[in-house]
């Protein structure tokens, strides 16, 4: 496997956010719908600063990276992160909407975690993880807001 390889499991997470989220947001209204055109905005920027770094590899002769310097992060995409992202179904109730994409941007940190030292461009692999971060954040106010949170009055269709 090469650097170029785990950047393109990383730009497909981005992708597959993008998609998750455009999906919610066309279920949803008012500022459940702001949030999620907001988050697939950002993952589409993401998307973008990936296929940036991965122009950065091209007419290069890029040798393999060893098991070790790979390995965790390639399971980790391949057992953890892909069966999430090939269940592209919307959950039926908004919480579980909300819990599933928790879950995706904690995988999505994890990953990039682990692929930031392989990486020459740390500070833009940096930025995006602090960016998933603070996708977190929302989505997990959201969830605390949704005891109190009557979807229906937000227009949510999920």
């Amino acid at each position: 496997m090469t650097i170029t390889e785990l950047l393109g499991i990383a730009l497909k997470i981005e992708g597959a956010g993008y998609s998750y989220y455009s999906k919610l947001s066309q279920t949803s209204t008012d500022k459940v719908k702001e949030l999620f055109n907001e988050l697939a905005g950002e993952e589409r920027v993401h998307a973008q600063t990936f296929e940036q770094i991965l122009k950065g590899y091209e007419d290069k002769n890029i040798a393999p990276l060893n098991e070790e310097e790979y390995g965790y992060a390639k399971t980790y995409a391949q057992e953890i992160i892909f069966p999430k992202l090939a269940d592209e179904k919307v959950p039926p109730s908004f919480k579980d909407a909300i819990k599933k994409a928790i879950e995706v941007e904690k995988d999505s940190i994890i990953f990039y975690n682990e692929i930031k030292s392989l990486v020459p461009n740390k500070e833009a692999i940096e930025k995006i993880i602090k960016e998933e971060e603070k996708h977190l954040k929302k989505l997990i106010k959201k969830l605390n807001d949704e005891d109190s949170f009557d979807m229906f009055s937000e227009g949510s269709m999920i």
